[in-house]
């Protein structure tokens, strides 16, 4: 019998997107992203005490008038988030950036070793951002935490377009054996009905981004 290409996509879906216990830490760490929901989240946590300060990271888009922090850090200020309690890091082009560079301008405040951080990140990029910070991380590992937006695969159609969704999500699940192999991140166990929703989804002929 033929599985629906949205049960497919569902079983992707739930794979990517992770989410840790949260507990008190030292910093919010956003990953660079045009999803206002990311930055939602971060003021949500903020504001209910999770840590006392929030970096956004992320470079400027080619046709964006400017960086990706800059457009998460203004949205989280008109949110009543102080801009005391905001670091921009406007040069991250990728996952593994995001990372290395925060670490770097957290230095530069006197964050020396984090004790504890929590990640985020769009829902489909959860998995990946923290195998990342678990790779990319410099020198002793904080408590990463991880978390994102509260929203169904359904809704993200909505909000992104069911197509562009469905090609970003699949060439996020492709990076995670390559990426491990190379080093940019650390290696994840991918279930065997996993994979094969995958090999399915490209069978049938959608994109991979």
């Amino acid at each position: 019998m033929r599985i629906p290409d949205e049960t497919l996509l569902k079983t992707i879906w739930n794979y990517l997107c992770i989410e840790t216990p949260l507990l008190p830490a030292d910093v919010i760490l956003v990953g660079g992203s045009t999803d206002m929901g990311t930055g939602a989240k971060a003021c949500e946590l903020f504001q209910l005490g999770y840590a006392p300060l929030i970096v956004f990271s992320g470079y400027k888009q080619p046709g964006m008038d400017g960086t990706e922090a800059d457009l998460l850090a203004d949205a989280a200020i008109k949110r009543g988030i102080p801009e005391s309690a905001i670091i921009r890091e406007q040069s991250a082009s990728n996952t593994g950036e995001n990372i290395r560079n925060s670490q770097a301008i957290l230095k530069q405040q006197g964050i020396i070793n984090p004790g504890k951080v929590i990640l985020i990140h769009k829902p489909y990029m959860t998995r990946r951002f923290l195998a990342a910070a678990q790779a990319q991380w410099d020198g002793p590992l904080p408590e990463f935490m991880i978390t994102h937006e509260d929203i169904s695969i359904d809704n993200y159609y909505l909000k992104l377009g069911r197509g562009e969704t469905i090609r970003k999500m699949l060439g996020d699940f492709n990076r995670m054996k390559a990426y491990a192999k190379k080093g940019y991140q650390t290696p994840q166990q991918i279930p065997d009905e996993v994979q094969e929703a995958y090999d399915t989804l490209v069978l049938r002929g959608h994109q991979v981004r």
